[in-house]
């Protein structure tokens, strides 16, 4: 970056004023497209970079977008994690960035909620993240709530459908030939855990098919868990045909786990897990999942927030449930 270069120095070299240049890096509409053009052509031969401190004094905002986990410590796994805020940054307006928080940091540290922010993403996997969602809300900022379906009508809030895809995963199971299903579900405090552990025991019911408690482990979402889930399991007796893991973490922890005890997957035991987090498609077997919608999910999020900061009139407010899909890879049998 070149100290030297101002947005004055734009404005000499485009013959224009330094607020039609401050306009045009902006996206204004009251400035031509061929004077945009022109502009941005300028600054980014003169590696132009905005003083984001002065422009936040002038325009009174921080050009900060808060991400709030519900827990970064547990529950939430790495993969999710990552994927999450690697997508956050690649959609995130120009000029932002991201500050990253967990409400459960804030218990932990009896902290309140820094404010320096001109609108906040929650990335809400509990009930107990009810209280904070509540707090941002009375701060007049825009929030918008991500990933779990909350109870308010004034906040938008775009979530997957836990449910509907677990219950695309048994169905597929159970098409497959399969009829000795176990789980391995997710942190019980998490909305996630509880709509796919429902859904699994929903679908069995509905198709008679009786439940073995042998075959229903509790791991954290991490991949240790499913490993320890996955040799309680293996120690238990008889073995299922076929694991449904609430994560592909757990699962692909699960898999290593028959692979030490060496059972063959998916020949002795197959699997299917929820996410399709970008590991799933190169582990061995590859991973069959439910694909979660995280990717659209992030996008409507963000934009709306975006539009909601500009003061954009957004109406009505939005709720979505969006629907997850099946993703069939190696790791479920079919039995004949």
């Amino acid at each position: 970056m070149n100290d030297k270069v101002t947005i004055k120095t734009i404005a000499k070299m485009a013959n224009v004023s330094h607020t039609t240049v401050s306009r045009a890096l902006n996206d204004s509409p009251l400035v031509k497209e061929k004077t945009k053009k022109e502009i941005r052509e300028i600054a980014e031969r003169l590696n132009y970079s905005p003083n984001l401190n002065a422009k936040a004094l002038v325009e009174h905002r921080s050009f900060i977008i808060a991400v709030y986990f519900t827990d970064l410590n547990s529950g939430t796994s790495p993969s999710f994690m990552s994927e999450m805020l690697h997508q956050i940054k690649e959609m995130l307006p120009a000029g932002y960035e991201i500050a990253v928080d967990s409400f459960a940091g804030l218990r932990r540290a009896n902290q309140s909620i820094n404010l320096r922010f001109d609108g906040a993403l929650v990335v809400s996997q509990s009930s107990s993240d009810d209280v904070y969602i509540d707090q941002l809300a009375k701060t007049g900022k825009p929030v918008v709530v991500l990933n779990r379906e909350i109870e308010r009508d004034d906040l938008f809030n775009y979530a997957s459908d836990d449910y509907s895809g677990t219950v695309t995963a048994i169905e597929y199971l159970l098409r497959m030939g399969h009829k000795k299903i176990g789980i391995i579900s997710g942190k019980e405090e998490f909305a996630s855990s509880q709509n796919r552990l429902n859904a699994f025991v929903d679908v069995l019911n509905k198709h008679n098919i009786s439940l073995n408690d042998n075959w229903m482990v509790t791991g954290d979402y991490s991949v240790k868990s499913g490993y320890n889930a996955m040799e309680k399991t293996l120690n238990a007796g008889e073995l299922p045909t076929c694991i449904f893991a609430s994560n592909d973490d757990m699962a692909m922890g699960a898999i290593r786990a028959c692979q030490d005890y060496g059972f063959n997957v998916p020949d002795q035991i197959s699997f299917v897990g929820f996410d399709d987090s970008a590991y799933s498609n190169y582990f061995i077997p590859r991973l069959t999942t439910i694909k979660k919608p995280m990717r659209e999910i992030t996008n409507k999020g963000l934009k709306t927030l975006n539009n909601l900061i500009n003061n954009k009139n957004i109406t009505p407010i939005e709720f979505m449930n969006i629907k997850p899909s099946l993703v069939v890879r190696e790791s479920v049998k079919k039995i004949n």
